[in-house]
C-alpha cells in the first residue's frame, strides 16, 4: 500500500534497472475515470431512491449540504482510489510481461513488437535500423566455476552497463542465456558498430566481484547488422544477419565485433550511389 501511495502521489513506478521511472499509467488513467464515473452513477442511484421513497432530493439537500457533500464526496473520492489501485497493479503487470526479471531489460516479445513497429516508420522515413547481438564470451566456465548465482549476478552486471550505454530510442533485451540485443532505429551499420565496439571494450575492462571476492572478467562477441531496405526485409532477417556476424566473431576469436557482409554490400552501394 505504501509502495502503490507513493506511485500514485509521485506518478512513476519503480526504477527500472537503467534508474528511470516509467510515466506510462495509460490502464491506471483508465480505471480512475471508470470508477469515477461508477461512483457518481451510485450517487444518482441514491438521489433516485430518495425520490422513489418520496423524498424532495432538493430540499434536503438545501437542508444537509454537509452532509450531502461528504457522501457524495467520499463515493467519488473511494470509487476513485479503488480504480487507480486496480490499474496501477494492471500497468505493473503489463511491465512486467514485457521485462527480463533476471536483469530488467525488455524480452523478446517486447523486442519483436517493437522492431515490427520500426519497420512501418522505417518505410516512410527511410532511414537506416541497426541490430547489434551480444553474446557473452565462455560464459558457461563461470557457471561451472563459480556457479549460477554468480553467473546471474554477472548477466544482471551486464545488463546494467549495456543498458547506460543506451540511447532513449534504442530498445536492449535478453533474449535467453547470456544472448543480449541492441535494436537501434536510424542508425547506420557503421555507428551501431562504434556502438557495440564501445560496449565490448567497456566490458572487457570491467571486472565484477563477487561476495566472496572473486574477481570475474568476461569478454564479450557482437555481431551488427542493418537495413534500409524494409519493402524486402522482415525483423527476422535482419536478426539472422546479426547473429551470422556474431557466429563469425566468435570463429576469428572472440572478445571482437563484426558487421554482417550484406550490411557492408548494402553500405557500399550506398556510397556508390552518391557517388
Amino acid at each position: 500500500m505504501i509502495a502503490f501511495m507513493n506511485e500514485l502521489v509521485t506518478g512513476k513506478y519503480f526504477a527500472t534497472v537503467d534508474g528511470t521511472a516509467s510515466e506510462n499509467h495509460l490502464n491506471r488513467n483508465r480505471r480512475i475515470a471508470q470508477f469515477f464515473l461508477f461512483g457518481v452513477a451510485i450517487d444518482l442511484l441514491f438521489i433516485m431512491a430518495e425520490m422513489a421513497a418520496g423524498i424532495l432530493p432538493l430540499e434536503d439537500i438545501i437542508r444537509h449540504p454537509m452532509l450531502y457533500g461528504y457522501v457524495f464526496l467520499v463515493t467519488v473520492a473511494a470509487f476513485s482510489f479503488f480504480g487507480a489501485m486496480i490499474g496501477s497493479r494492471e500497468d505493473h503487470l503489463e511491465k512486467l510481461a514485457l521485462r527480463d526479471p533476471l536483469t530488467g531489460l525488455f524480452n523478446s516479445r517486447y523486442l519483436w513488437t517493437r522492431m515490427d513497429e520500426q519497420w512501418a516508420t522505417g518505410k516512410r522515413e527511410k532511414s537506416d535500423s541497426s541490430l547489434i547481438l551480444f553474446d557473452l564470451d565462455f560464459f558457461k566456465k563461470v557457471n561451472d566455476k563459480y556457479g549460477h548465482p554468480v553467473g546471474d549476478e554477472l548477466l544482471k552486471h551486464i545488463g546494467k552497463i549495456l543498458q547506460h550505454a543506451a540511447r532513449r530510442s534504442d530498445v536492449v533485451a535478453r533474449i535467453g542465456g547470456e544472448e543480449f540485443v541492441f535494436f537501434l532505429p536510424n542508425t547506420s551499420s557503421t555507428a551501431a558498430a562504434a556502438i557495440a565496439e564501445r560496449i565490448r571494450d567497456t566490458i572487457s575492462r570491467t571486472t565484477l566481484i563477487t561476495d566472496k571476492k572473486h574477481q570475474i572478467a568476461i569478454t564479450i562477441s557482437a555481431g551488427v547488422a542493418s537495413t534500409s531496405d524494409y519493402n524486402t526485409s522482415i525483423p527476422r532477417m535482419l536478426y539472422e544477419k546479426a547473429d551470422k556476424a556474431l557466429y563469425l566473431a566468435k570463429q576469428q576469436g572472440r572478445n571482437r565485433v563484426v558487421i554482417s557482409r550484406e550490411s557492408k554490400k548494402e553500405l557500399s552501394k550506398k556510397i556508390e550511389t552518391r557517388v
